[in-house]
């Protein structure tokens, strides 16, 4: 059923269910009342992971249907967009930002400063913008079917999530306080730049950058060994 693709859909259609909780304010509030804040942060933390690790591992398993095939340029593409991707992501987890999701966004984003944008200035999800330019960058090495299926389901959850996120974070700031700290911010990169934004940087974007930088490199030399692909196979 399915031709060998059904575990694939599943795992798909359980990651799915599992990133429509948390928006679901109701069904997240009787998890949290039931469970406790950290029984239900815990449980969804390892339910995703092994929702993500059977994704993958789906992946693997699924049949191998060309859809295009591997190119050099195309991994040197991916190659070049992931620096970027990897350092945006991690300003979406090392810097203050109410107007989006991360550990940041708890409390209300304390310390956010819309004098001095940063990252938050070129987008205003820069976690979600990571997150995007991660899968949207392996579809350009990653040409079988059940690869494009995955790259492709999580790039457009990433853009959906933006809106997803918009909409949460006008309900819980209110509208007039949303639209006042997200000036200057746009979904659209750089755009916000032209609307009265700025790039100024803060401490955490300087962490971010160097954490970025960590991150990347460990995820060279880690690559092959998890996934039997050197990343920068595409420069030899």
């Amino acid at each position: 059923m399915f031709g060998g693709f059904g575990g694939l859909i599943a795992a798909f259609l359980l990651f799915l269910i599992l990133h429509s909780i948390p928006p679901m304010q109701r069904v997240k509030g009787t998890l949290i009342n039931l469970l406790g804040k950290r029984g239900y942060y815990l449980g969804y933390s390892v339910i995703s992971l092994f929702a993500l690790s059977w994704l993958i591992r789906e992946v693997w398993a699924a049949p191998y249907v060309e859809v295009w095939p591997f190119e050099a340029w195309a991994a040197r593409t991916t190659a070049h967009i992931m620096p970027i991707a990897i350092i945006i992501f991690m300003a979406g987890f090392l810097r203050p930002n109410p107007l989006s999701i991360g550990p940041s966004s708890l409390g209300g984003g304390a310390g956010y400063d819309n004098s001095r944008q940063g990252f938050i200035g070129i987008v205003r999800h820069p976690a979600l913008w990571g997150f995007a330019l991660w899968s949207g960058a392996h579809l350009f090495a990653n040409g079988s079917l059940a690869e494009v299926l995955f790259f492709g389901g999580l790039l457009v959850l990433s853009f959906a999530g933006m809106a997803i996120v918009d909409r949460r974070r006008k309900r819980i700031l209110g509208l007039e306080t949303w639209v006042d700290l997200s000036r200057g911010t746009s979904n659209i990169p750089f755009a916000g730049l032209f609307k009265g934004g700025n790039c100024w940087p803060t401490a955490g974007d300087g962490y971010a950058v160097l954490a970025g930088g960590f991150l990347l490199a460990l995820a060279i030399w880690f690559h092959p060994v998890l996934f039997g692909v050197y990343p920068l196979s595409g420069f030899g």
